[in-house]
Order: structure tokens, then C-alpha cells, then sequence
């Protein structure tokens, strides 16, 4: 990795959350030139959304740390455009998210979002997660091994990175950081089905779009398994180019076409 890389960081979960503050503290380790612009309010799950057609405010909260009412998305977009339109970042981190994003779930993380933007703009773009046990509630989270191997997976994936079409997903198991085995670069888990579905809340008429239970059979070599069984940190590169090529290759860029009598 270069020395003194530029570095944009970003979040889904707020400016105030604290994985953020945990992910300045990694991006830190690796340089001086560390900016931050993320949502004024938390924007879990809200994928790769934009917020078009609709004036959104930039407020300047510190030194080199910008709140912007839009969502991750938004905010790299203001952040490489025009917070650091001088010169942008080699390297746009999002995280450090406020539990894991695995398998197919990550289709609407806006932490996999920011990340994604990233890259979409020319930089390394990773999305970082914090596992947790979701059963015994969310204020309940151990920060301790992103805080510890954050910067070094970080390092690591910038050094292997050549240029590829790619975005990169890191998850930090549930473990004291003693106990982790290993960095595994893993595929992550396709579910045999949307893991999404509509539940009632106590409110008469009123529900709730949630997980209830994880999809099965699950994948001993992909992310979910191997983050959760095999407390090891996991990392996940994803692909910009997201065509099926080998469908286009097998029909020959063409489908069957009957132009209609007359026309």
C-alpha cells in the first residue's frame, strides 16, 4: 500500500454511530489524510439508493468530517465530487457496520453501498461488519476484533488489489480477538430463498419487513458459515460488471425474434 493514502470513510448506521468512530481509529493506522462524510441519521438497509430530485443539506462537523442528510450512496458522491474534488481518495472504507452483512443480505446493505460507490468511482471500496448475536439486542456489541485486524485486512486487500472490476465485503467474527483463525476469502452465501419476509407487529394492521430465521441448507464454504463456525474474519470480493456473461456467450448475444406480420 502507498504511503499516506487518501481515504474516504463512510457508514449506514450515522455519523454519530459508533463503528464509525472505530473505523476513523483503523483508517488512522493507515494515514493522516482520513475524511469522513456520512448520514446525519441512520440509513440501515436502505441498499444503493440515491436521493434525486430532492435538495439535501452538507453540514461541516469537525475537521475533515461532513454529516449529509442523503444516504451512503449520497455520501460518497459528496465526498469524492466535492468534499475532495482536489484530489480523490485511493481508498473509500464504509463501516464499521453495526452487525454482520453476509450472503445475499448485502443486496440492500447501504454499507455494501457505500463501499460499492467507491469503487465505482476509481477507489479500493470496502464495506466493513461487526458480527452480533441479534438475540441478545442490539446495544450489545464487542467492537474489539474489527478494532484490532481492521487496519491489517484493510492493508492486505489494498496490497492484493491490481486493478480489478471489484469491491470488496469484510465481516469480523463474534470472538475475542485471540480466538480469530484466520482471513478467509470466501463467496459468499446465495440463500435458497429471499431471507426477508413480512411480519405483524403488536399494532393492529401494522407489520414489519424482517428476518426471522436464516434460509437453509447453508454453504460450509462461503461467508455466513465460515464467519459464524470458523471465527474467521471473512472477505468477499464482488464484481462492478454484473452481467451473466456465460448466459450472453450461450445465446450468442441474441433470443429468438419473429418480427410481427405487417411491420
Amino acid at each position: 500500500m502507498k504511503a499516506k493514502p487518501r481515504i474516504l470513510l463512510t457508514n449506514d448506521d450515522g455519523v454519530d454511530a459508533p463503528g464509525l468512530a472505530v473505523l476513523v481509529e483503523i483508517a488512522r493506522q493507515l494515514s493522516d489524510d482520513v475524511w469522513v462524510v456520512a448520514p446525519a441519521a441512520n440509513q440501515s438497509g436502505t441498499g444503493h439508493r440515491f436521493t434525486l430530485g430532492y435538495e439535501i443539506a452538507l453540514e461541516e462537523r469537525g475537521e475533515r468530517v461532513f454529516a449529509l442528510d442523503g444516504t451512503p450512496a449520497d455520501c460518497v458522491v459528496a465526498g469524492v465530487t466535492h468534499v475532495l474534488k482536489d484530489r480523490k481518495p485511493d481508498i473509500v472504507l464504509s463501516g464499521v457496520n453495526r452487525g454482520q452483512n453476509l450472503g445475499d443480505i448485502m443486496h440492500c446493505s447501504g454499507t455494501a453501498a457505500g463501499a460499492r460507490e467507491g469503487a465505482l468511482h476509481g477507489a479500493v471500496g470496502i464495506a466493513l461488519s461487526q458480527a452480533m448475536d441479534y438475540d441478545h439486542g442490539r446495544d450489545e456489541i464487542d467492537w474489539a476484533c474489527a478494532s484490532r485486524y481492521g487496519a491489517d485486512v484493510v492493508a492486505a486487500i489494498v496490497d492484493a488489489f491490481s486493478g480489478e472490476d471489484t469491491y470488496f465485503n469484510v465481516n469480523f467474527p463474534i470472538a475475542d480477538p485471540a480466538d480469530v483463525t484466520g482471513i478467509r476469502v470466501v463467496p459468499h452465501q446465495r440463500f435458497a430463498h429471499s431471507p426477508f419476509e413480512l411480519y405483524p407487529s403488536d399494532n393492529a394492521g401494522k407489520h414489519f419487513v424482517t428476518i426471522l430465521q436464516t434460509p437453509k441448507p447453508l454453504d460450509e464454504s462461503a461467508d455466513f458459515h465460515i464467519l459464524h463456525e470458523d471465527n474467521a474474519i471473512t472477505v468477499t470480493p464482488l464484481l462492478l460488471q454484473q452481467t451473466d456473461m456465460d448466459f450472453v456467450r450461450r445465446l450468442g448475444g441474441r433470443l429468438p425474434f419473429e418480427r410481427p406480420e405487417g411491420r
